[in-house]
Parts: C-alpha cells; sequence; structure tokens
C-alpha cells in the first residue's frame, strides 16, 4: 500500500540556509532516505509560506499562510510504500520531522499515487482542504462524479499538473510524533483538529505564483474548501 505523509512543524525557529543547522537537518533526512530506501516512492520539501486560495468571481482571491490555523505548517511530504499501517508508522517515526519543535507525520492511505517527471523549479503543492462529503468515500455515486470533475480539471491544464492523488477519509488517519527518548506516539486522526481535512494533493507546474494561483482556484474542492499552495523547495 502506499501512503502519503505530510511533515507538520513549527518553523519559526527554522534553520537559515548556509548554516551549520540546516546542513545537520539536511545530514538527518539524507541519513533517513538511505535508511527508508525503495520505500520512499516520492518526496519533497516545501517553502513554509504558504498561501490559500479560493475560488473568485473575477478571479483567485489569495491570502497568507496556511488554510488551517495552526502554529504548525505541512514543510514537507513523502509518499511511502508500506505493507500495513504498522509498518507505515514505524517508518514515519524516522522522519526527522517527527521530534521536531511542534512536529508530528500525517499518515494518509492514497487512492491511485500518479506523478510525472518533473523535477525543477517552478513546482507546487496543492492540498485540496475542505469538510468531508460522501464525494470523498470511493465507491459512491459522488465520488464518479467528483472524479469526473477533477478528470476534466487535469485536462484543461494542459500539462501543468505533474501529479497527485486522492485521499481516502479521514478516519484512515493517524499521526505519528516521537519523543525525546525515542518513542514512537501513535495517535488516531489527521494532524490538525479541524472540521476541515485534506482530501487530495496535486503537484502542480507554473512559472509564477500568479499562475499557480490561477490553476489552483479550477481544482474542484468541496463548499467552502479552499486550496493551500506552497512552492516545492529546490536545492543545488
Amino acid at each position: 500500500m502506499r501512503y502519503l505523509t505530510l511533515l507538520w512543524s513549527d518553523h519559526s525557529d527554522s534553520p537559515r540556509p548556509g548554516t551549520p543547522e540546516l546542513d545537520a537537518q539536511l545530514a538527518e533526512y539524507g541519513a533517513f532516505a538511505e535508511a527508508a530506501g525503495p520505500a520512499i516512492v516520492a518526496g519533497d520539501a516545501l517553502v513554509p509560506a504558504p498561501v490559500t486560495v479560493r475560488p473568485g468571481d473575477t478571479g483567485p482571491l489569495v491570502t497568507a499562510g496556511p488554510f488551517a490555523e495552526t502554529a504548525e505548517v505541512i514543510g514537507g511530504f513523502y509518499v511511502l510504500e508500506a505493507d500495513s499501517d504498522e509498518a507505515v508508522a514505524a517508518l514515519a517515526a524516522q522522519i526527522p520531522a517527527a521530534k521536531a519543535k511542534g512536529g508530528a507525520i500525517e499518515v494518509r492511505r492514497v487512492v491511485d499515487w500518479q506523478a510525472g517527471p518533473g523535477t525543477g523549479a517552478g513546482r507546487w503543492m496543492a492540498l485540496i482542504w475542505g469538510k468531508e462529503t460522501p464525494a470523498d468515500r470511493p465507491g459512491t455515486p459522488e465520488w464518479d462524479e467528483a472524479a469526473a470533475e477533477h478528470g476534466r480539471f487535469a485536462e484543461a491544464a494542459d500539462g501543468a499538473v505533474l501529479g497527485g492523488t486522492a485521499l481516502e477519509p479521514s478516519e484512515t488517519a493517524f499521526t505519528v510524533r516521537r519523543r525525546a527518548d525515542g518513542e514512537a506516539l501513535v495517535a488516531a486522526g489527521p494532524f490538525a483538529e479541524t472540521a476541515e481535512v485534506i482530501g487530495g494533493v496535486y503537484l502542480l507546474e507554473a512559472a509564477t505564483s500568479e499562475e499557480a494561483a490561477a490553476l489552483a482556484a479550477r481544482i474542484p474542492v468541496n463548499p467552502g474548501g479552499a486550496i493551500e499552495l506552497a512552492p516545492i523547495m529546490t536545492f543545488d
């Protein structure tokens, strides 16, 4: 099975580029990648300065900050392959963000992860936030209608969609933290305690933030929902 793991942490005191602290953090992630090996299907770091995009009558409505009003933001993600929830929880506990300040790993089962070859600058992650409806449950007529709508969006995006996936309902989600003594703590449910949850993700390609926001505003969302949009970090 494949799982999306969202890396939550408090970025108020994140190490700055070019500092020994950041070099040490990157080394930790390198060690995790080496240990996890082929269990990592995909993964990227995000610039911790997201915006929230809502469709508007005259264009996208863009506000600074993440969708969920928490001190923590999503700073990256992995797509992991594992045989069971227990196995992926053990993997998630080894991700450095699990023991960071305010950190936790939200683990979500994916429906059908797909990703294209884009690897350079100009890539964005779009998180679909909203209240769950029957359209979020595979096998329902509402799900089929929503899937067709997302298919039309991807086709109209004309190659700007690099990948993405729908997520299984939030009742299958769990959150992993790691204490200072190394013990893993697993709690049922998503990380953010809100009425809205993340129902899916897209990886997008756009040359500017304005283009990315205009594209994100066209992603189908449930009533009252919105898109949290963050640039994917690039490294030399």
